[in-house]
């Protein structure tokens, strides 16, 4: 297969509505899959995280950051989970898709506890 070929061909699938695995919606601008959505909050906190501490995040270091400390320091699972609401709220994202694809399902409930 020639480079133009391809080219021509990935240009064909640029802007199809399909599924990245069985069951998920799909990606569109207007209604984004999860994985997009998760990238919209982690640019989101990579932004918090560089207001708070004038820097990009370190690989092992957390976004989801205790408030007011001069060093980044892993927050409390409620804070984290008001951080990732807020996250979702600015980017305008849809929590639930979020919370389930990290694994905190049952978090929602927690969510209007924390505010």
């Amino acid at each position: 297969m020639s480079i133009k070929h391809s080219v021509k061909r990935d240009r064909q699938k640029i802007g199809r509505e399909t599924p990245r695995r069985a069951g998920e919606r799909p990606c569109t601008a207007r209604k984004l899959c999860v994985r997009c959505s998760m990238i919209k909050v982690v640019q989101y906190r990579f932004k918090a995280f560089r207001q708070a501490f004038g820097r990009n995040p370190l690989a092992h270091e957390a976004l989801f950051f205790t408030a007011n400390s001069s060093v980044p320091k892993q927050a409390a699972k409620a804070q984290v989970m008001a951080q990732l609401a807020q996250a979702a709220d600015a980017t305008g994202v849809a929590l639930p898709p979020l919370l389930k694809f990290l694994g905190m399902a049952e978090a929602p409930k927690a969510i209007g506890a924390a505010r």
